[in-house]
């Protein structure tokens, strides 16, 4: 049996002879850590490509807003068509009442006719959202009652002022960032409600949501929204016989609230879906 100082000997005389093998003692080889960081990389790029492409569903969003509106279908429709007819009556007042010659009435005239329709957007929006939360998200149950007493309207109302701004100022520049901005900010009113932020914020947090979904967005929410626009182009501009009130008032009542509901449930199941992904999304070191 060979002694310690023996075999000691001997490799010594090894690392001599093949001194790359002694370079390689004591330390380790960097490849594996190498090959390890850049599967990392890759992974993270996978999921990037993941999240920009096929991580929001398009047939999967549409079907659940679709659920929800339809088990909910009567309350809905209600709530919809009372808001519609509210704020046409009061732009129909404003419009066939008030002198335009008065300057500061016909203002105040315009400004009552503004905050009825916002109001009137708030409140939509804010009961559709308890009542997909509540059909598809496991949300309590609600009532327009608790709506009303609990809705942040004032935060609601300002962060449809500065979008609608953004936006004109958007169409006023050039065209096209104006269309960004509808869609960027497509899910605030529904990121105050669900997740409970400022104004601000609430704005940073729907274009960060936004951002890696864009042109799915686009189709689920700024293009409806396009189209519904043109709805008020459609009958009489400025009703002042009953028979031309009456056709706008249906045409307000009942096609606007119907559009109005279908875009408003899917821009909630949007901002669902859009902040479940984000959540999920793997964090990077």
């Amino acid at each position: 049996m060979m002694s310690r100082r023996q075999l000691r000997k001997d490799k010594e005389e090894q690392i001599t002879a093949n001194p790359q093998q002694g370079a390689r003692v004591g330390r380790s080889d960097p490849e594996p850590e190498r090959s390890e960081v850049r599967k990392r990389r890759e992974a993270y790029a996978d999921a990037d490509r993941e999240k920009s492409s096929a991580a929001l569903p398009v047939r999967e969003t549409v079907a659940a807003a679709a659920r929800a509106g339809s088990r909910h279908v009567w309350r809905i429709l209600a709530a919809a068509f009372l808001v519609s007819i509210a704020t046409a009556l009061v732009e129909i007042a404003v419009n066939n009442l008030i002198d335009r010659t008065n300057v500061p009435l016909a203002i105040l005239g315009a400004l009552s006719a503004a905050g009825v329709s916002i109001l009137g957007t708030v409140f939509l929006s804010g009961f559709l959202c308890r009542l997909v939360g509540e059909t598809e998200h496991g949300k309590e149950r609600t009532s327009v009652k608790r709506v009303l007493g609990t809705l942040p309207w004032l935060r609601l109302a300002w962060a449809d002022i500065l979008v609608a701004l953004l936006v004109v100022i958007g169409l006023i520049a050039l065209v096209i960032p104006g269309l960004v901005a509808i869609n960027l900010f497509a899910v605030v009113g529904p990121v105050i409600e669900i997740e409970d932020r400022p104004v601000i914020a609430a704005l940073r947090r729907s274009a960060h949501l936004v951002r890696r979904h864009f042109w799915k967005v686009a189709l689920l929410a700024t293009l409806p929204v396009i189209l519904a626009s043109e709805i008020d182009n459609v009958g009489p501009g400025h009703p002042t016989t009953a028979g031309a009130i009456l056709e706008a008032l249906a045409i307000r009542g009942l096609a606007e609230a119907v559009v109005e509901a279908g875009i408003g449930l899917m821009l909630v199941e949007l901002a669902y879906r859009l902040i479940a992904l984000d959540r999920s999304a793997p964090d990077r070191p």
